[in-house]
């Protein structure tokens, strides 16, 4: 991940600023870069200040500093500029530049950091054009090269164009009499003393609940961007979302519910029970929209008070449908839904009763009239065995043929290097292209290897205290592959003996209500389906949830502890012929900041 210092934009960053910045911050493959943002120069060597848009800091190879513009025309005659639509459009933007250039030579080289032989580049990156549609008439000319200028193109690989910068610059000046050029000079310590020296710390007292509303702030302002998506999909009553976790699937199917309902009755429904009061509180449902799971709307509809004390896989996914579709036949107007929204759809994709429940819920009785949105994501049919896996998007374009298929990519909710760490752990890859949110947050995985439950019981503390630096106790949550009687919070929570940390444990997890009961032992294999169980998805302040990893698919917390995760649970995984990795993979993808993985 590329550092980015400041980690978000700065206040009033123009549009320029704002795409190389996202490009930077969603770049991969240049985990020990650093590129600084919007600098202000007090100390410039021509002008009573000055601005640097972008300075890149690149170990080995050098210094790249960047004027960001973003025309609508540019023309270049005589050796004088025209950048048409921005505020000085005579000056020249490499004139700004290597006023930036001298002014931080000057700084750096004053305070003994900067040796002088460490190649700077130039580059002005004009964001509103692509390179064909300039044209050089003039490629003998004194003052700049061809090479120092970037392009909108540009912005999707720009790792690449910085590297084909200092490439130009290194194979011009390397050959240049008289001037020192030494690239070997950034090392990854002197590129830190740079960026230490340009940009100076200080500490000051924000509080856990001053760094979570900020945080919020900036979470709300990645997802209200993707409402250009449904701009883009307005005329299309059949949509799927499909991507990863944490690229904005639940957001998007919301705020289409939203749009629908003022002239469609509309459902918002999913399998998991917690997902359901995660998308009731994001909606504050009211007369025109209803949200429930789907549980308990097959309950609702075929009359039924309660699921049967010892009701297993059959009745949920076969029996109960089977006796709503009874009942709907009978009534139609129990459902009579114009719009239906499910989220989570891979949950239902391989039940085929439950998905002719759902279609005979729409008011016309079938895809053809109804308004329909899907949002799933393939990896997380952890309710599932493996060998029962199907393609959800499949599923529902056979069902609904001319159904629109919105391909989401680009990470949202998790911080870039907490995902690029979680592919690294497990030597995969999960589907992004890109992140938006970025942290400077150092390792923000962490694997802690215990021996045996003495130890793990003295890890998950620890890991605890550690977390509850940065966050609030309620922010975070501990998952495991087991349920309450199994896992390492729940025999903490039961154990009749218990140590002093253990002690501490207990004081902190939260005991009414846990995140879920999810698969509780080997031999009961139905439970994998999620049986739904009275839940609550929030903790009080002070308390810590804990709970299966199954029950809160779909949700997110900012921090999570991930215990049991070693041959005990894979073979009680495995038993169940589950995949693994999948439930790996929807339990690191859980944390928006950290996660903490106690391995035994």
């Amino acid at each position: 991940m590329t550092r980015m210092i400041p980690v978000r934009p700065r206040s009033g960053a123009n549009v320029s600023e704002r795409r190389i910045f996202d490009a930077f911050a969603g770049a991969t493959g240049a985990d020990d870069w650093i590129v600084l943002h919007s600098l202000e120069i007090h100390r410039h060597a021509s002008q009573f200040q000055g601005e640097a848009d972008f300075i890149v800091l690149v170990p080995g190879r050098g210094i790249v500093v960047i004027e960001a513009k973003s025309p609508e025309y540019v023309e270049y005659k005589d050796g004088q500029w025209r950048l048409d639509r921005v505020p000085n459009p005579g000056k020249s933007p490499f004139e700004q530049l290597d006023g930036s250039i001298r002014s931080l030579r000057g700084y750096l080289k004053h305070r003994d950091i900067l040796g002088g032989a460490e190649p700077i580049a130039r580059l002005v990156w004009f964001t509103s054009l692509d390179r064909f549609q300039f044209k050089n008439a003039t490629p003998g000319d004194m003052q700049f090269f061809e090479w120092e200028l970037a392009w909108h193109g540009d912005l999707q690989h720009p790792i690449k164009a910085i590297e084909q910068v200092l490439d130009a610059h290194d194979a011009w000046y390397s050959a240049v009499d008289g001037v020192e050029h030494a690239p070997e000079l950034m090392t990854a310590e002197h590129v830190e003393e740079i960026a230490a020296a340009l940009l100076g710390d200080f500490a000051g007292g924000r509080s856990l609940a001053d760094r979570k509303l900020e945080r919020l702030d900036d979470e709300n302002r990645l997802l209200k961007e993707q409402r250009v998506v449904l701009e883009m999909i307005e005329r299309n009553d059949h949509v799927y979302f499909d991507g990863p976790a944490g690229t904005g699937k639940s957001y998007l199917l919301a705020q289409l519910a939203k749009r629908w309902k003022s002239d469609a009755r509309t459902l918002v429904t999913c399998w998991n029970v917690l997902m359901a009061d995660e998308l009731r509180d994001m909606l504050r449902a009211g007369r025109d929209i209803d949200v429930d799971d789907l549980n308990t709307i097959m309950l609702r509809v075929a009359g039924i008070q309660e699921n049967p004390a010892e009701a297993g896989r059959d009745w949920y996914t076969t029996e109960l449908p089977q006796l709503a579709l009874a009942a709907l036949q009978k009534d139609p107007t129990l459902g009579a839904y114009e719009a239906i929204c499910v989220d989570e759809f891979q949950d239902i994709a391989g039940f085929p009763d439950v998905l002719d429940l759902l279609f005979a819920l729409a008011g016309t009785g079938a895809a053809d009239g109804t308004r329909l949105a899907f949002a799933g994501d393939a990896r997380q049919q952890i309710l599932r065995p493996a060998d029962a896996h199907v393609d959800p998007y499949a599923v529902a374009r056979e069902r609904v043929p001319d159904l629109v298929h919105v391909a989401l990519r680009r990470g949202l909710r998790q911080v870039s290097a907490l995902a690029e760490s979680a592919e690294a752990l497990l030597s995969r890859r999960f589907g992004y292209r890109g992140h938006r949110a970025t942290s400077t947050i150092s390792a923000p995985v962490a694997v802690k290897p215990v021996a045996d439950a003495a130890e793990a019981s003295a890890a998950l503390a620890a890991a605890l205290r550690e977390l509850l630096e940065h966050h609030q106790a309620h922010d975070i949550v501990i998952l495991s592959p087991f349920g309450s009687r199994r896992s390492l919070a729940g025999k903490v929570l039961t154990a009749e003996h218990f140590t002093k940390e253990e002690r501490w444990l207990r004081d902190r997890l939260k005991v009414d209500a846990p995140v879920g009961m999810g698969p509780v032992d080997a031999a009961t294999t139905d439970v994998v389906v999620d049986v739904p169980t009275p839940t609550t998805p929030k903790a009080p302040p002070g308390r810590v949830r804990w709970g299966s990893i199954f029950k809160y698919k779909g949700l997110d917390a900012e921090a999570v502890i991930l215990t049991d995760i070693g041959d005990e649970a894979l073979a009680f995984v495995g038993s169940e012929g589950l995949a693994w990795f999948d439930l790996l993979y929807v339990g690191l993808t859980r944390a928006r900041y950290r996660c903490v993985v106690i391995a035994n």
